[in-house]
């Protein structure tokens, strides 16, 4: 999907501070909380929204993979359910956009890797798409508790494999 990982330069704490605000963003979306997911990306400068949309595609094929290995299957009818579901809480300036890419992935109209890598979307909304289509995705086999507790261990890892705090508040 992309070439860049969550800690490729764990050294520079811009890039850790990216990292950390892709997380939070899954987790707020998770969490159902607009308010956070306006403010995580806000203040990101171009290079380091960059970093976020690849960390986000590493969740979106870390999620993929983690459906395919555990034998959870989908619908696309259920997951444009839960792909609403979970793009209200997108940030109104970015609602439409978001609710409509992630429908059109869910429906197989366009690929991921079409939507993410071509440029016809800005970069905070294909922050936005990842996040919502992969949250969608998970919640159409398990359960919003189930979910939250994924991110919370991702976050875990990510911690540990980078070897650096969270530079923000997660609220």
């Amino acid at each position: 999907m992309t070439e860049t990982h969550a800690f490729q330069e764990p050294h520079r704490p811009r890039m850790n501070e990216a990292s950390w605000r892709a997380h939070d963003l899954l987790r707020a979306y998770a969490a159902r909380d607009r308010a956070a997911n306006i403010e995580h990306p806000a203040h990101l400068e171009p290079d380091q929204l960059e970093f976020t949309r690849g960390v986000s595609a590493n969740f979106y094929d870390d999620s993929l993979s983690m459906l395919r290995d555990t034998g959870r299957p989908w619908v696309p009818a259920s997951l444009v359910r839960e792909v609403f579901a979970v793009a209200r809480f997108a940030p109104t300036e970015h609602e439409f956009t978001v609710t409509t890419a992630a429908c059109r992935l869910a429906r197989g109209e366009v690929t991921m890797r079409k939507l993410i890598d071509d440029g016809s979307l800005a970069v905070r909304d294909r922050i936005h798409t990842l996040a919502v289509y992969s949250l969608a995705l998970l919640l159409v086999p398990f359960s919003l508790k189930r979910v939250q507790q994924m991110l919370d261990r991702a976050a875990d890892m990510t911690e540990a494999v980078g070897g650096h705090p969270r530079p923000c508040c997660v609220g």
